[in-house]
């Protein structure tokens, strides 16, 4: 089954993916940080058997991995692709991970908290993104008594997401943003509304590739409703900005030389390290959603991305590369998908 990354969806020239994340513990379990091994490997076993209840309309859509049986290039390869967050693998004892087919849902057991129920979808899809994540949340519910306090909503190990305990994301591609120096003062902006921007990977001046997530930070007082419509409402604001500087910026010829010799470092590269290659490849990006390059499409380069950071690179080719053999294969990866380009 095609994985929902590899998809191409709506708006996807500057939304690359929407997520819901909503955190959930078990009531009258301490939190997995003050549970020992027998007790993580308890809780673990019984949220399993919640998701696979073939009473229940989840029966058959999650595969099981045991995350302390991974190796350790399986684990880091999980992070880089966003399926897990990067701490999530640091400690895998007792952890485990619900995952569907398409990797659109899965749930994270004995992380921060019991439960992290995650969904995606590729480009502008929040609204649909928060439906499944609030059917999954709403029949596991039906077999996993949900710590909840009436006052503070749901009780989850970090106070700040009390309420909804949902974080709802974009994820943006902002390069012209970016290039006109704009992206600190809109997060700014942002984070007094009760929104987060940050980057996903560098800083969020200079962040690698222009990849950038929008979400929410406020989870108390707020509804999911209002939250994900809040969130999607700036999100068009964003988008409206974004298209509209690229016009602006591809007019100028010493743009347009960058973006034709981004193209010509892939084409012809025979080393390329992983964050080297994001900043071309948001170029190249760049220059195909301004309409500069033509016959390039978009699944190609965010394929790309996910397919060549140091984990992913080693499990493709099935075999351990040293730093100077992962930038020759990346290369040559990269060349190839862009031969015929």
């Amino acid at each position: 089954m095609t994985k929902w990354y590899r998809e191409e969806g709506p708006e996807c020239d500057v939304i690359l993916a929407s997520q819901v994340q909503l955190s959930r513990n078990l009531e009258g379990i301490p939190f997995p940080a003050r549970l020992d091994d027998a007790e993580k490997l308890r809780t673990a076993d019984r949220i399993r058997a919640a998701a696979a209840d073939s009473k229940s309309s989840l029966a058959g859509i999650f595969r099981y991995v045991d995350m302390q049986a991974l190796e350790e290039k399986q684990a880091v390869a999980m992070a880089e692709r966003r399926l897990v967050k990067p701490e999530f693998i640091a400690g895998r004892k007792g952890r485990g991970l619900l995952v569907s087919p398409d990797e659109s849902l899965c749930i994270l057991i004995n992380g921060e908290d019991h439960l992290l129920l995650q969904s995606a979808g590729a480009g502008f899809s929040l609204s649909k993104v928060y439906e499944r994540a609030d059917s999954l949340d709403s029949i596991l519910s039906k077999s996993l008594p949900f710590a909840f306090d009436p006052r503070l909503g749901f009780l989850t190990e970090n106070p700040s997401n009390l309420g909804t305990a949902m974080v709802a994301s974009f994820i943006l591609h902002l390069p012209a943003l970016n290039d006109l120096g704009v992206v600190e003062r809109l997060s700014a902006n942002l984070f007094r509304l009760g929104m987060s921007l940050r980057s996903i990977g560098g800083t969020v001046i200079r962040p690698r590739g222009s990849i950038y997530r929008l979400s929410n930070r406020i989870t108390l007082g707020l509804s999911e409703q209002e939250a994900v419509e809040n969130l999607t409402g700036m999100a068009r604001q964003i988008m409206a900005q974004e298209r509209s500087s690229r016009k602006k910026l591809i007019q100028d010829i010493r743009v347009q030389d960058t973006v034709s010799r981004s193209l010509g470092i892939l084409r012809s590269a025979r080393l390329l390290t992983y964050n080297e290659f994001l900043d071309l490849a948001s170029v190249v990006r760049f220059g195909v959603a301004a309409g500069f390059l033509q016959g390039i499409d978009y699944q190609l380069i965010d394929g790309l991305v996910l397919r060549t950071p140091p984990a992913t690179l080693m499990l493709e080719y099935g075999m351990t590369l040293t730093d100077s053999e992962r930038r020759a294969f990346r290369a040559k990866m990269v060349r190839e998908a862009f031969q015929n380009q």
